[in-house]
């Protein structure tokens, strides 16, 4: 019963947040620049809060871990928050963002939803039991040959342009862009492994160096279980991670291609 009524609420939960975020879409926005250079706009923070009351009401013994939270988890139950994934796109009403809710039991997730709300594209996951789109069973696709490949990609970005992999990186999205049928770019993580996990895409590749572990957590979930594969491709020493998703098939043939 306990897991019926998570995964209702977090469902629940992803909606009323998307539609928030909908509804603030052409309103006015703060923005405020934040760590490493991220954007943060006034919606961000509303909603975060929105999210962590709403979740505390309900399960007071949780603990919920908004992203930009300085705590780690403590509590047997623990949700992971991010209440807008692609913050420098709304801010600029570009219609790519995301609301990412993830449920951890004692350190491992169990459930996750993200939610695109621009086109009503609600994903969602429970460990074991598959992934879905808006409550119909998803699978990765089926694709093998990298040649004709859709890959999904996230650029590296300009400020970190000093590091050491900077050149390293771009020359990988170079590698997939000659080697691949179609490389697209929307720079937002969440919802570019959701789309591996719905067939949409073949693989999602990040160079950014921007990507958090907290921020992905749903997405990742989902990704497993609609049968793809994640491959860790490092850090850039600064606590943010690099990550491949595939449909499992392309895996080996993306490595080779974008370490050549």
């Amino acid at each position: 019963m306990e897991t019926k009524e998570f995964k209702q609420f977090i469902i629940q939960v992803s909606a009323e947040a998307g539609e928030y975020l909908r509804n603030h879409f052409y309103t006015f926005k703060n923005v405020i620049e934040h760590d490493a250079g991220n954007l943060v706009t006034n919606i961000d923070l509303e909603l975060a809060e929105i999210i962590r009351t709403r979740i505390l009401k309900s399960y007071p013994d949780h603990q919920v871990i908004v992203e930009g939270d300085a705590a780690e988890p403590s509590a047997e139950y623990v949700w992971l928050v991010d209440p807008l994934e692609g913050s420098s796109h709304f801010s600029r009403n570009i219609p790519i963002y995301t609301v990412n809710i993830a449920l951890q039991h004692r350190g491992k997730t169990i459930m996750g939803a993200v939610n695109h709300p621009q086109t009503h594209q609600l994903f969602f996951a429970l460990r074991g039991e598959g992934a879905y789109l808006n409550g119909i069973k998803i699978n990765v696709s089926s694709q093998q040959d990298a040649a004709l490949a859709y890959v999904f990609v996230e650029l590296p970005e300009k400020k970190f342009n000093q590091n050491p992999d900077f050149e390293k990186s771009m020359k990988q999205v170079t590698n997939l862009v000659k080697h691949c049928r179609q490389v697209e770019t929307f720079r937002i993580g969440s919802f570019g492994q959701c789309l591996v996990a719905s067939g949409s895409f073949d693989a999602y590749v990040d160079l950014s160096s921007t990507s958090q572990s907290l921020s992905q957590a749903a997405a990742q979930l989902i990704l497993k279980e609609a049968g793809g594969e994640l491959i860790d491709l490092g850090t850039n020493g600064k606590g943010f991670v690099q990550v491949m998703a595939t449909n499992a098939n392309l895996t080996n043939n993306l490595q080779k291609i974008i370490n050549e």
